[in-house]
């Protein structure tokens, strides 16, 4: 078992590998035991309030430990697929935390500042993905409507082939915005798993392929 002391020294060791690399996140796994745990290093090059986390299946969380800052589980509870820590952490900080059981993996792994993504986001899976981009745009539509669907126009103009896919499905870039002028977060992610599903962008790198994004990310700070 390590000590404190080798826990510290490898922190920061990973700290630094990250902001060498200039990733957001810096991420290693292993398990001891019946154990997994997971260290991430901020190499955003900034200060952090934040970090949301999720998994593949509902976890308990065993313990944390932070060096550079500290942060709290907001979420209420200890047992989830997903979970929100706020609090500090300096540039170059370090975050471990343990849970069970050992085979879950994280597939969302967010640094925060405010409620602003920081950073590259780590998105394991097209769902987590989509979750994400769903709560996105639907807190860019509410703030403006009118940005909001200047932005899906540029989306479509950006992306001329959308529309005849949109076309095999009976839809039109006009009936998909209008979808998501309504549709609150839930409704939003419900359709795009719907649409990943039967254009079959069910792999991260098919989904990242299939259209430009860099519009949708750059609004949404991912």
């Amino acid at each position: 078992m390590f000590t404190k002391k080798c826990v510290l020294f490898l922190g920061l060791t990973l700290a630094l590998a990250g902001l060498a690399l200039g990733q957001g996140i810096e991420m290693r796994l292993f398990t001891v035991g019946t154990r997994a745990i997971g260290w991430f290093a901020n190499g955003t090059g900034q200060a952090l309030t934040g970090l949301r986390i999720g998994f593949d299946q509902p976890v308990t969380l065993l313990g944390k430990l932070e060096i550079g800052g500290g942060f709290q589980n907001v979420t209420g509870t200890d047992k989830a697929a997903e979970f929100m820590f706020q609090g500090s952490l300096a540039k170059g900080g370090f975050v471990e935390l343990r849970w069970e059981p050992i085979a879950a993996k994280p597939i969302l792994v967010m640094w925060l500042v405010g409620a602003k993504p920081a950073g590259v986001p780590y998105f394991g899976t097209v769902p987590a993905l989509v979750k994400v981009l769903s709560g996105g745009l639907a807190t860019l539509r509410d703030a403006d409507p009118k940005a909001f669907t200047t932005l899906l126009q540029t989306f479509f103009s950006t992306n001329p082939t959308l529309a005849t896919s949109l076309s095999q499905l009976g839809m039109t870039p006009e009936m998909l915005t209008g979808m998501l002028m309504a549709a609150p977060p839930e409704g939003i992610e419900n359709l795009f798993l719907t649409l990943v599903n039967a254009f079959k962008l069910d792999t991260m790198d098919a989904f990242m392929k299939a259209l430009d994004w860099s519009l949708i990310f750059k609004a949404l700070g991912l």
